[in-house]
Order: structure tokens, then sequence, then C-alpha cells
């Protein structure tokens, strides 16, 4: 979302001069699917960069993937994250969809052998780190058949449909595909994982009726999916570039996978997200929420439409600032781009309000320019993301030389590295440049993690395996969900990636979209072959 402080004289006479902007409902468009059905499995054209930098070595590229397969070996990444991935468990009740998904608002409390994941607020934001989780997930279970990918490969898509599943009032519901929560919060139970950990899943502290000006926290008690629930409603677009860009990759995953599990899951959640895309087109690029089986649009506190719910409010200042979000919504619902026509991908005066008002809004921009990509791409639109891509490259340019914005967001490095994969994957070539940005900070947040000080509880920092709370050096206690990624010396002024993009190179590596023409930064044979991590 584009988060407007209207208290600010700086932004006032904007936010006045936006704050009526409507937008009108979208005629009706028949779904063109890809001629033949199938994914290009490569790139169908070129795109070379001029030189930039000095290429990592043949010696440090191979140091830099023992160093970053060997971290996950070490810390058993996959399989940390299959311990605190949660949702509803299958031993709960068989008549109930399953599902799991990567959490926020979380702790972790220990008592002998049992950790309960405690739930204590709105989660507001966990269809941004579940689909990054997910893609790195997919590609490598993809690659390699690993059992612990898979079970990630099944249970988060899952996680994904639970979002619409959960918002259904009743049992008469004729929009339950296309509308979805923020989060639901179902039921209370105990199970054993895979390798015998006993977890606990507590939501009750969530369970509270709230009414914040992004969402609202409310019961559900006539679900015909879950029973009696509560649902966090108002999916805001925070979330929706990352669900876009995972969108051609559980496509991907849906036509290639001999799983019938892993097939049934992603198909079931590419359904139901295409569904999401058309029903934001067919109500002129909004996105709608429900409570208590009432469907509408949110509203700000001027009665205009809620930023957090539009791609258009901001048309009368900056014409189709949001044409990336607005395209992938169409290519995705509808399989064209429609009238959307997005030229680089680039529009500066929105771009520019949005980041100036708050950082996190690059995420949201940057994203959705990717999200158009892929789906051009899987939609057979290539003329369409060739385009995008060259202002892919200008954008990328921007961020890496972008010394201001560096000085100021002390993780402007990380994040730039990690989307920096992202775009790769998404058919940018790497500069030189850029291979040793990723490989710098990637290293730089191996190092960290691997450090008692990514923990701020005590235990973890006096030598206790907190990558493994069932372990016997863990005391019973209140945990984080996961470590953190600041630095606790402030003097360094550094944040490292964030803990759910930390193998963001298995789904660079298994991307067939990948450029030829770009400079490696990793072997991707050993990054796709989990047998080989750390050699």
């Amino acid at each position: 979302m584009l988060f407007v402080r209207c208290s600010a004289s700086s932004v006032a006479a904007i936010c006045a001069l936006v704050a009526g902007a409507g937008c009108s409902s979208s005629p009706s468009y028949t779904y063109v699917p890809v001629e033949d059905g199938a994914l290009p499995e490569e790139l169908p054209f070129e795109l070379i960069r001029p030189a930039a930098g000095q290429a990592p070595t043949t010696a440090e590229t191979s140091a830099f993937t023992q160093k970053i397969t060997g971290f996950w070996s070490t810390i058993d990444y996959f399989r940390w994250v299959t311990w605190h991935s949660h949702g509803l468990h299958p031993s709960y009740d068989a008549s109930m969809p399953d599902y799991m998904m990567w959490w926020q608002d979380t702790r972790a409390v220990k008592a002998g052998d049992t950790i309960t994941f405690q739930h204590y607020g709105g989660a507001d934001n966990i269809m941004i780190r579940t689909p990054k989780v997910l893609s790195q997930a997919l590609s490598g279970f993809m690659a390699s058949g690993d059992p612990l990918m898979r079970e990630i490969a099944v249970g988060y898509p899952k996680g994904v449909v639970a979002l619409f599943q959960g918002l259904v009032f009743g049992n008469e519901d004729p929009v339950a595909q296309g509308v979805t929560a923020r989060a639901i919060f179902t039921h209370n139970h105990s199970y054993e994982t895979t390798d015998g950990r006993k977890v606990a899943v507590d939501y009750d502290p969530a369970k509270v009726e709230k009414y914040d000006w992004n969402a609202h926290t409310v019961p559900n008690p006539d679900n015909p999916y879950f029973g009696s629930i509560w649902v966090r409603n108002m999916r805001s677009k925070d979330d929706v570039p990352h669900l876009f860009r995972l969108l051609p990759l559980l496509k991907r995953v849906a036509q290639n996978t001999d799983d019938a599990d892993v097939r049934a899951s992603t198909e079931l959640a590419v359904e139901y997200l295409t569904a999401f895309a058309k029903d934001i087109v067919d109500h002129g690029y909004q996105i709608r929420t429900k409570e208590n089986g009432e469907v509408y649009v949110p509203e700000d506190e001027t009665g205009g439409v809620a930023d957090l719910a539009s791609f258009v409010k901001y048309e009368e200042l900056s014409p189709n600032g949001e044409c990336t979000a607005k395209l992938a919504a169409a290519l995705i619902g509808y399989g064209q781009p429609l009238w959307n026509d997005c030229d680089d991908g680039i529009n500066g005066p929105y771009e520019d309000l949005a980041t100036t008002i708050h950082y996190f809004n690059y995420a949201i921009v940057r994203y959705f320019h990717l999200a158009a990509i892929t789906n051009a791409l899987a939609a057979g639109e290539p003329d369409t993301a060739r385009t995008l891509l060259d202002g892919l490259v200008e954008r990328i340019d921007a961020m890496v030389a972008d010394d201001s914005e560096r000085e100021e967001h002390w993780e402007w490095d990380a994040d730039v590295a990690t989307f920096l994969l992202a775009a790769a994957a998404s058919g940018l070539p790497l500069t030189a440049a850029e291979a040793q940005i990723v490989q710098r900070e990637l290293s730089l947040s191996v190092d960290h993690y691997l450090s008692p000080s990514a923990w701020r509880e005590e235990p973890c920092q006096q030598g206790a395996n907190c990558w493994d709370l069932w372990d016997a050096s863990v005391p019973d206690g209140q945990y984080d969900y996961k470590p953190t990624r600041d630095d606790p010396d402030e003097v360094l002024q550094k944040k490292y990636v964030r803990p759910e993009e930390l193998a963001y190179l298995l789904h660079y590596c298994y991307s067939p979209w990948k450029n030829p023409a770009g400079v490696e930064p990793v072997d991707c044979d050993v990054v796709l072959d989990p047998s080989r991590w750390g050699q």
C-alpha cells in the first residue's frame, strides 16, 4: 500500500488532492489462454547489458557456493522452515482442509519437549513472506525431489487457498474464490512433525475483535470449510505483487510435476489466484474484502477508496502510475494485457511520491514490475515482457547507484541483493558488479545468522542452538519466531537478508527465464543438488 501520513504538512496537500480520486468498474472480458497452454521454457528474446564491474573469479564463486549452501545444510534451513510453518495440521480434523504458511506476529514458547507457536497480532503480511519461501521450496523440489521442500510445496499453496476459504461467511457465497483475507485464525491444536518434534498452535491471543485502519479482526462463526474461526480481512496490495509473481511458478510446477499431491495443491492455488486477479480487474482495479458476508471495497477516513485496496487511486495525480499492478492483474485474470500499456514499467511521479513517503513502497513498486514481466512471459506476450525488462534494467541501475538511499536505509544493500536475484529469475542478465553484490550481501548474512547475535533472547546469545528450539541446549521460555536481520552493532548501520529470503538462489537457478547473458554469482549445479551442499 502507499502509506500516506496526512498529518505531515509536507504531504497534506497531496493527500487532499488524491483522497477523492475514484474509479469505475471495467467492461467484461474473456480469458484468452496461451495457444498451446504451455509456459515458455526459455526467454523468447535476447537481452544483453553493457559490462560493468569485475566478475567474481571461479575460485570466489566456488567459495561463495560452498559457504551459502553449507549454511543451508548447517542450520538445516528447510527442516527449520517445516518446523516453524503451520496453519492447520492434517491430524486435527480430516473434514477440514489442512494448510501451512510462514507467519508473523507469532512467538515460540518452549515447555519441556513442546514448542507452542502463540499468535498475538493480526499477521497482516504473511502473504509477503509465504510466497517467498514457497518459490524457493518449489524450485528446489522440482530440481531435486527433496522431501522437506516437497512438504512445503504441498502445504504452502494450501495456505494461499485457505485465506480465500476462511473469508467465506456461511454456505451461500457467490464470490468465495475471488476475495481473500489477510490472515485466518482457525483452531488450537497439537501435532508431531514428520521427524517427531512436538508442536502446539495457540491462536487465542489473536482472536480479539479489532477495527484498525488497515484491517478488521472479526469472528466467522459459520465458515463452511473450518467451522467457527476468526478472520483478518482487507487484503491490501502490499502482498499482492509477491502472490502475482509466484503464479507463473505455480503454473510451471502444476504443469511439470509428476507428484500428484504437489500438482493438486498448486493447481488449486492457481485457480484461486486467477479468480482473485479477475475480481480485481472486474471491479475497477480495486481489491474487495468481506465482513459478515458483505462484499465491499474498503474506504479511508474521507469516504474515498482506501489506498491499500486500489491500483487507481492516484490516477489524477500520476496517470497510470500503478500500471504494472493493473497489467499483472489483467494478464493473470484474463490472459491478456487488456488496455494496459505500461511501456517500460517505470512511472516517475507516482514512484517518487510513494517511496518518499515510506520505504516499504519500494518493495511494492519493484515486485509489481517483476510480476508484470513474468506474467507477460507466461501469457505469451514477449514484446510486453521485453519492453518491461528494458525498464527493469533502468530500475536496477538506479538502485545500485543510489548512495543517498543506501545511507538512509540500513537494509538497502541486502534488499538490492535479493531483488537482483528475483529480477535475474525473471530475465534480467546480472552484470559482474551485481554478481559481486549478491555474493557480498549473502556472505555477510551467513556470518550474521551463524552468530549468536542474530537472536534477541539471552539463551541464544549464550550459545543455545535456537535454530532448533527443541534442542536440549535451549531452556524453557519464550523465543522469537525467527532470528532478527538487524546487526546488534548500530555503528555498522547494517541489516542483512531476511530469513525468509536466504534461499532465493534456488529460484534463480531453477528458473528457465534466467538469462544466459548474465554473470553467474553461484554454481547452480550445486545449489540445485542438496546432496552437494557445502561442497
